[in-house]
């Protein structure tokens, strides 16, 4: 079996594009992955392109040889651009590996530990703030429209939540915007409409549906240690801040009694190692569309040997949800999983296979292969145009 053609798609996914792989093979076995980045989808797309010519002509089961090969032409790029084309061609061959064995890619990983994976609802509040007539559901623009939103959280059976600094128009100022940095401090403004958002869900929800809060890169050293504090009397599931030197992460860690998650934006073991080595997290956010199903299984192994729980970065494509959930289902250090319950309104018409959400939970599937194909009409249908 040789790879004749390894192909992008952009697809508009409302508030940001997706950035699927597709790979045929000269056997008719075809295979998709993901590789979306909200900022930078054309790049991205051009990289698959790029790299897509040199595994032109490979046998696709060797999927641990062409990733360390494209690693080797791209090593002067480590991370960025070329490691996320890397990762979406990687998952589309790990996909055309399980329909060739007939089995599911979990299995081909070591077989399951876990037959569903707990879900929390992610950007809870703060895609309605935004996107909510494109949705076609209800606006969140007060505390009170929270607290309605966390009544459908119970009520759909939802566990946990991840939210962001959402602009209420019942709070005084502006909420910072969360993922644009600015000095890095936070000022008593953003903190009290934070906790106050914070207040209001934990409130509305009670002591048992865990709360995450994403600030991403919004704040430094400083701001970060004082918006974990902030948050303690509030039982938080994690605060989800990020850095690249892990040593003021760590100094963040050892500040509060908040638990800490970071990870999203680091790429490879050797990114991952520092912050390992210091202990500078509870929690790591591995990206699996950016990291692939090669190295995002090492990346949880190597958590393991610290101890350190896995929560998947996992707010892309539907396939990059199949992805994390091949990966999760066959790790001892799974802790939860990110879901966007307001998600595109097509999502599913995309897929042979929508997904089966029971109870707060993904069921995961068993067929061939990442578990879903993709149907190139919808695609087309949806194109991204930017």
């Amino acid at each position: 079996m040789k790879i004749t053609r390894v192909t992008p798609f952009l697809v508009d996914a409302l508030f940001r594009p997706w950035t699927f792989v597709k790979i045929e093979t000269d056997e008719g076995v075809v295979g998709w992955g993901d590789c979306s980045d909200w900022d930078v989808a054309p790049a991205i797309a051009k990289m698959v392109e790029y790299l897509g010519e040199m595994v032109v002509g490979r046998d696709p089961m060797e999927v641990e040889d062409i990733w360390w090969d494209l690693s080797w032409r791209t090593q002067r790029q480590t991370g960025g651009v070329s490691y996320k084309a890397m990762s979406g061609i990687d998952s589309a061959l790990w996909d055309i590996r399980g329909k060739v064995l007939e089995a599911p890619v979990w299995q081909l990983l070591g077989g399951k530990m876990h037959d569903r994976l707990r879900l929390y609802w992610t950007h809870c509040g703060s895609t309605r703030a935004r996107y909510a007539d494109a949705l076609g559901v209800p606006r969140v623009e007060t505390t009170g429209d929270l607290r309605a939103l966390a009544q459908e959280v119970l009520d759909r059976g939802f566990t946990a939540i991840k939210t962001n600094a959402i602009p209420l128009r019942d709070l005084p100022g502006t909420a910072p915007p969360s993922n644009r940095p600015g000095a890095g401090d936070i000022s008593h403004e953003a903190l009290s409409r934070i906790v106050t958002v914070i207040e209001t869900f934990r409130d509305a929800l009670g002591l048992d549906v865990g709360i995450a809060l994403d600030v991403a890169l919004t704040y430094k050293l400083g701001g970060a240690i004082k918006l974990a504090r902030a948050l303690e009397p509030f039982d938080m599931m994690w605060l989800e801040t990020e850095t690249f030197d892990p040593g003021s992460l760590r100094t963040v860690r050892e500040s509060t009694t908040t638990p800490i998650c970071h990870g999203e934006s680091l790429f490879g073991i050797t990114g991952y190692k520092p912050f390992l080595e210091q202990y500078a997290q509870d929690i790591i956010m591995p990206d699996f569309a950016w990291n692939g199903i090669t190295m995002g299984r090492r990346i949880s192994n190597l958590a393991l040997a610290y101890d350190t729980l896995i929560a998947p970065h996992n707010c892309h494509s539907p396939i990059t949800t199949l992805v994390s959930a091949s990966i999760c289902a066959t790790i001892p250090n799974f802790m939860i999983m990110e879901f966007d319950v307001d998600d595109a309104p097509w999502r599913d018409d995309l897929m042979t296979h929508p997904f089966e959400i029971h109870d707060g939970h993904l069921l995961l599937p068993d067929r061939p292969g990442l578990g879903s194909d993709l149907i190139e009409s919808e695609l087309k249908k949806h194109a991204y145009t930017g």
